[in-house]
């Protein structure tokens, strides 16, 4: 993605973030070769470790005052590529006490964009957040048994009941499912309250996902792409009432406050 980003798209500044910035990690390695090869283009690559909640804020505050002063320009499209799951040994959690497919997918995602409302760019500024087929109850490979699904107590998405020994595959791959479902419907609302069409949700590839964040022709789309095609997501993501319940846990998960936002939470 960075090198179709890099090569189509020259002109940008990239701010580019590694769980591990050290040069012993073969992630950041390939990274930096990658971003060496174009030697005209700004980058700048910087650790986040989305599993910390407090890290995502500190990276939010650090980049909102390096665009304030005008060290960096204001954000064009903010790309939200990460992923986890975990398909044994059942969940694990991150630091902050939530399950980890779910605390990266999501929640991770949901506050850095929140918080990185106000520096984008009034006029071209998007979100792209990655969707997957499996976000459909029926489509997703080994949906079945463990169909993709919103539970009516929703904080059991951060903390589930433990696995089963012979049901950790299908349970870890419905809490991956599950998390693009809560992205994607979060995203709607946040389309919503955003009162703009500033938003796409994509599956993910490289080339399509970087067209949707920058290029000129996708100006003003919004809603959920396979590829470069508009399609419907899931029947079940569009139930507006249960995007606004997802949205306001997840601002209770992430402990977001007014101040953090300039977005109505």
């Amino acid at each position: 993605m960075v090198k179709y980003l890099l090569d189509a798209y020259p002109d940008f500044t990239l701010i580019l973030t590694v769980r591990d910035d050290s040069e012993a990690d073969k992630n950041t390695a390939e990274l930096q070769e990658v971003v060496a090869g174009h030697s005209d283009a700004v980058t700048s690559i910087r650790k986040l470790d989305l599993a910390s909640l407090k890290e995502v804020e500190t990276f939010c505050n650090d980049l909102r005052s390096e665009i304030g002063n005008g060290k960096l320009p204001r954000l064009s499209a903010i790309i939200c590529n990460a992923m986890s799951w975990r398909l044994s040994g059942g969940p694990s959690y991150t630091g902050d006490g939530y399950e980890t497919t779910m605390a990266i997918n999501h929640l991770a995602h949901f506050s850095l964009s929140l918080r990185l409302i106000n520096s984008m760019d009034a006029q071209r500024g998007r979100f792209v957040f990655l969707g997957s087929e499996a976000h459909h109850p029926l489509r997703a490979a080994f949906s079945k048994g463990y169909p993709t699904a919103i539970y009516s107590d929703l904080d059991l998405h951060v903390h589930p009941e433990p696995d089963k020994p012979e049901e950790e595959l299908g349970r870890g791959f419905q809490r991956y499912g599950t998390s693009k479902l809560v992205t994607v419907m979060v995203a709607y609302e946040l389309n919503r309250r955003l009162k703009q069409p500033a938003l796409a949700s994509v599956q993910q590839a490289a080339k399509p996902v970087v067209d949707l964040a920058v290029a000129d022709e996708y100006a003003g789309q919004e809603g959920y792409f396979e590829g470069k095609a508009k399609v419907d997501s899931s029947f079940y993501s569009l139930i507006e009432s249960v995007q606004g319940m997802l949205w306001a846990k997840s601002v209770e998960w992430c402990g977001l406050r007014a101040e953090d936002s300039v977005i109505e939470l």
